[in-house]
């Protein structure tokens, strides 16, 4: 499987600073989600442009960007703003740095947030959730783009089987699948939906969190309730090469990554031997 990478912003929104501490632990390929002028690409063609010149000058390679579309859409107009205003200018920079897609989100599920989620269910999405994500779909298709559905809790999409449920037909759809984002809404370890969402899979993101009591705790992986070792096992068996990003969640010191990068890496190395 490819090297770890990193969600850029889970070390420093300054993508600089990121670069330097993360290439000081051993990572050369980060994730584009927030920067230090606003979420990307909505931060400015300049806050790009200066990402796009660190990574060549660094020689780092970038592998996702990560807009932040349809995670709080819940509502027609709010979809249609986001494909007029921020798709068009996402899809610019992933056919800019040659990237496969966009990593989305499955479109808020209305009233939840992230205490109250797991009592939103999300069997029944409305139809127009389908139908938003077939427009976006088809157009990202004319682009010659993906769409990487990240499974969140406060979204229709808030499980991989979800997710799959919603996105079965649709040829360039497919999952961006954080294991710990699902543990946190089910509180147990999401093992048991790989069958179904596996192949889907086109990006991964890695991060853990203990048994949940209040507010969630997020861990490196093998400290919390997600049984990475099959996991990463699964992914090796179905021949997986896209990217793993590290996403901690943590207190974005050099320390914690670098627990993290050892943890995910001592993981892989004990299925890959």
């Amino acid at each position: 499987m490819t090297p770890l990478g990193i969600v850029s912003d889970e070390i420093s929104r300054d993508f600089r600073q990121a670069v330097r501490v993360g290439t000081s632990l051993g990572i050369r390929r980060y994730e584009i989600r927030s920067l230090a002028a606003g979420r990307a690409p909505m931060c400015g063609d300049a806050a790009m442009a200066e990402v796009e010149e660190i990574a060549r000058g660094e020689g780092v390679e970038i592998t996702a960007l990560s807009p932040g579309l349809f995670k709080f859409t819940d509502i027609e107009a709010a979809f249609h703003h986001e494909m007029r205003e921020i798709y068009p200018r996402a899809a610019y920079w992933a056919r800019r740095w040659g990237l496969p897609g966009l990593i989305v989100f499955g479109f808020h599920k209305p009233g939840a947030t992230e205490a109250t989620a797991p009592r939103f269910p999300s069997d029944h999405p409305p139809a127009e959730i389908r139908a938003w994500l077939e427009e976006a779909a088809e157009r990202a298709a004319a682009d010659g783009l993906t769409l990487m559905i990240e499974p969140e809790p406060i979204c229709w999409c808030d499980t991989g089987r979800a997710t799959v449920a919603l996105l079965r037909g649709l040829e360039n759809v497919r999952i961006n699948y954080d294991p710990g984002n699902v543990a946190w809404l089910e509180n147990r370890n999401p093992i048991g939906e790989w069958d179904v969402v596996a192949p889907y899979i086109a990006n991964v993101h890695v991060k853990d969190i203990r048994p949940v009591t209040g507010d969630p705790e997020w861990v490196p992986a093998g400290e919390g309730i997600v049984d990475y070792a099959t996991f990463f096992a699964s992914l090796r068996e179905m021949g997986y090469a896209g990217p793993i990003s590290l996403e901690p969640h943590m207190d974005f010191t050099a320390e914690s990554t670098r627990r993290c990068k050892l943890a995910a890496e001592r993981i892989l190395g004990g299925v890959q031997s």
